[in-house]
């Protein structure tokens, strides 16, 4: 039962780096379009998700190639990390299409 949770949770964040890797080509196409609207919260986003992208799919394999008790656990807050850089990528991005 455990796998199970532990591999939903995965695909959860599986969507969640295609998603980012999304975002992250429209801002970079938003910033060279629009430099005028670049802002402090998009730099500061853009270093978090190249910082927190590394990370969390380092713990991501940690957790896959190590069988623990804990790994569903640590797959939601890794999941949870990245929903809420996600949801802040595209704030910065409605923000920067206004």
């Amino acid at each position: 039962m455990n796998s199970l949770i532990t591999f939903i949770i995965s695909i959860a964040f599986l969507g969640l780096v295609i998603w980012e890797n999304r975002l992250h080509g429209q801002l970079g196409f938003l910033a060279s379009q629009r430099p005028d609207k670049i802002t402090k919260d998009f730099v500061r986003v853009i270093r978090q998700e190249r910082w927190l992208n590394w990370v969390l799919c380092i713990l991501a394999i940690i957790v896959f190639l190590t069988t623990s008790r804990y790994s569903i656990l640590l797959m939601s807050i890794i999941t949870i990390i990245e929903l809420l850089l996600v949801s802040r990528m595209d704030h910065v991005k409605n923000e920067m299409m206004d």
